[in-house]
């Protein structure tokens, strides 16, 4: 299975890269949900204490330690 990028504007399908094969092939075409898409700082404000009580900066320094023994 190949995977070729390609845009529908409404009417065609238009591939955005080379599709590398000669002979006449039957394709399946997917269309992703629309999903909403946030800006940097939408992103950051929603992730914004999702870690909590995961101890990740003590998990980093553990880990840095580590790779630095070796």
């Amino acid at each position: 299975m190949r995977v070729v990028k390609a845009i529908f504007d409404g009417h065609e399908i238009k591939a955005l890269e080379p599709i590398k094969t000669k002979k006449k092939t039957e394709v399946l075409v997917i269309f992703p949900e629309d999903v909403r898409k946030f800006t940097p700082e939408e992103a950051r404000r929603l992730l914004r204490g999702a870690g909590k009580r995961e101890k990740l900066t003590e998990k980093l320094l553990k880990s840095r330690a580590e790779g630095y023994s070796t």
